[in-house]
Parts: structure tokens; sequence; C-alpha cells
């Protein structure tokens, strides 16, 4: 897997180092892409689980497969039998939780996890808004005992992050006292959209995480960032240092919200398949595209993101929730989690609110 630069003054080139890393992230995150297929077993090496699905494949014939996925396990096919070090990754911790959370850990040959987080799930899309809101909502975070057993549950009545984030928190938090992770085990976390979203939430909030690639994944309300500075002290600042944002070039999600890496973290790629799929910014063979500037659609909504984020956190969730309550209607599946719930009055005046700051930066 190799990766070329493009030239441009503008363009922040990706350090060497982070490249390798980052490229195992990217092909664990379009395998739980198609872990709804099969349900894997508890340290399954990875070429094991790519023989699972080309057999389940095979069984259902192809016409019961979307050409997407089918262009997903090849791209997985090619990228382990290329690497034979990735063939013998163990996938462990597997998750597909009633309320959204579709997650679990790779452990290389080298002893390093990879904790991955799937992107938004079926009903998941109305959480995407309440987390650029800016409206704070009461949550438990749960602390475990050594075995994975639940000790105490600590809430907060003002909190600013999500039900679904708080979930990705709390459940790696359990896996960690499970699997006896401490400060000298090798974590990353990564994860796709809303996954890349949650990877950082939990990589923000954890010392246990070395490194953060969130593909796509999104921001967070202005006010959320400023209550995890106000929290975090020193360590906000330490642990935003460790996310980095990958993203092709005219991804309009990774724009939204308020950046939680700093800007010298965030990279481009260029895309020929689409703008916001995982295996948009990667080859046939799993490797990434070129490097590329941010591409002008998305550059275009970050300017439409930012003056939304600008509103009052009150005016803004009817912008925010009412979009995402589009999505969840369009391309969600039955009932949001959460009891989540927007109004047809709410969403319609929340696409008026949207509508016009799309005008806006026209």
């Amino acid at each position: 897997m190799c990766i070329e630069f493009l030239g441009g003054e503008n363009m922040n080139a990706i350090p060497l180092e982070t490249l390798a890393q980052a490229n195992e992230a990217a092909i664990y995150n379009i395998y739980l892409y198609l872990a709804h297929k099969t349900t894997p077993a508890d340290n399954e090496t990875l070429w094991s689980i790519i023989v699972g699905l080309e057999a389940e494949l095979k069984r259902q014939m192809k016409y019961k497969w979307k050409d997407r996925d089918i262009y997903r396990l090849k791209i997985l096919k090619n990228a382990v039998s290329n690497n034979h070090f990735l063939a013998n990754t163990r996938i462990g911790n597997f998750t597909r939780s009633k309320s959204g959370l579709t997650a679990c850990s790779f452990t290389n040959q080298n002893g390093e996890v990879f904790v991955v987080f799937k992107g938004t799930g079926r009903g998941e899309w109305i959480d995407n808004g309440e987390g650029l809101s800016g409206v704070p909502e009461p949550n438990t975070y749960i602390t475990y005992s050594q075995n994975g057993k639940e000790l105490f549950k600590t809430i907060i009545d003002k909190d600013y992050a999500t039900d679904q984030q708080v979930e990705a928190l709390n459940w790696f938090n359990k896996i960690c006292a499970k699997n006896g992770w401490n400060n000298e085990a090798k974590i990353i976390l990564t994860g796709h959209s809303k996954g890349g979203n949650k990877a950082q939430f939990v990589t923000i909030h954890s010392d246990l995480a070395d490194a953060c690639y969130s593909f796509d994944g999104q921001g967070f309300s202005p006010e959320a960032i400023e209550d995890l500075k106000g929290r975090l002290g020193a360590n906000f600042e330490i642990r935003r240092q460790k996310i980095l944002s990958l993203a092709t070039d005219n991804d309009y999600v990774n724009v939204l919200g308020k950046r939680l890496m700093p800007k010298t973290n965030i990279y481009y790629f260029e895309s020929f398949i689409g703008l916001h799929y995982m295996e948009a910014m990667l080859d046939n063979n799993g490797g990434f595209n070129k490097q590329s500037e941010q591409g002008k659609l998305s550059l275009y909504i970050e300017k439409v993101s930012e003056q939304l984020m600008n509103l009052s956190p009150v005016i803004r969730q009817y912008a925010t929730l009412g979009v995402m309550n589009i999505f969840q209607k369009y391309l969600g599946e039955g009932t949001p989690v959460n009891n989540d719930y927007v109004s047809i009055e709410e969403t319609i005046a929340g696409l008026g609110i949207a509508i016009v700051s799309f005008l806006r930066n026209i």
C-alpha cells in the first residue's frame, strides 16, 4: 500500500510514519461495513472472516448483495492478500447493540489494538443532529471493575455529549477493563462517519488512546468543545493532538460542526467513486488514493456549517435536528434510538433555517 502526493502549497502532507497505521485502520473500517453479513467468532482471524464472507456471497448469490458491498469485499480481500500481516489480525469484542452501536477490536501481530466504530446505525441519524445542536442533556457514564463489571454510575445533568457518544465511551471503558488494557497497551481508535465522531469522543475522554483516525467523521458543537476544554484542562490539548481527520476531497460530513483535532491533523484524498463512502478514498488494493487539497463542495458545506454553528443553540437545534430527521426517514430504518423524536413542524422549521444558510453561501 502506498500513497502519492499532489502538488499544492496549501496542502497539508500526511507524515509518512503515520501512513501505515492509518491504512491499517482504513481496512478494519472497510470490514465493519460488511459485518452485517456474518457474525464473527471471538479471536477469529481477518482472513477467516473474509473466507466466511465470500462463502456467504456465494450462498446468497450476488443479486442479494449491493454492488457497494461486493466492491468492499474485493478491497478487503485484495488488501489482506497483499499483506499477510493483516491476514493474521484477530477480531474481538464484536458488538451490535439494539441502541445502534456496532463496534469491535482488532489485535495485530505486534499486539497493537485497533478499536473500530461503524458509521451511523439505522436509528442514529437524529443523534447526529443532537451532537451539533449545542443543547445540553443529562447523560450517565459508567465506571467498571477489572473484570468488566459495573462499579458505579456518574450522572452529568448538563452534558453536551449525545446518548450514542456516551454509549461508545462506556462500551470502550468496559472492554478495556474486561481485557486488562491499560496504559501499557497500544490502543488506536478509528471509525468512519459517525464512527469517526465516536472515535474522537472516546479519544478525548480517555488517556488509554494512543492515536485516533477519524475517516469522514463529523465534528462537535462549539458548546461541546468549550465544555471539554473546561472539564479536561491540560488533557484536552494533549489528547486532541492524537486525533487525525482523513476524508475524501469533497466529503460533506467531516466539515460539519467545530473541529476537535488541530488543523495540521486534517488530510484529504482524491475520490473517484463517491464523496462519503469509506472505500472512496482507497484504491482496489486498499491503499490510499492520491492526497489532495480540500475540494470546492467540501469548502462550501464547511461555510454553511460555520454559519449554522454561529446561531444560538436553540435556533441551531431546529436546523440540525430537522435535516437529520429527513435523513432518518429516508436513509435510516425503523425507530430512532433513545426515543429521539422530531415533529413535522420542527422539521419544516429546521429545513427553512438550513436552506437559508445554504442559499447565503452560494
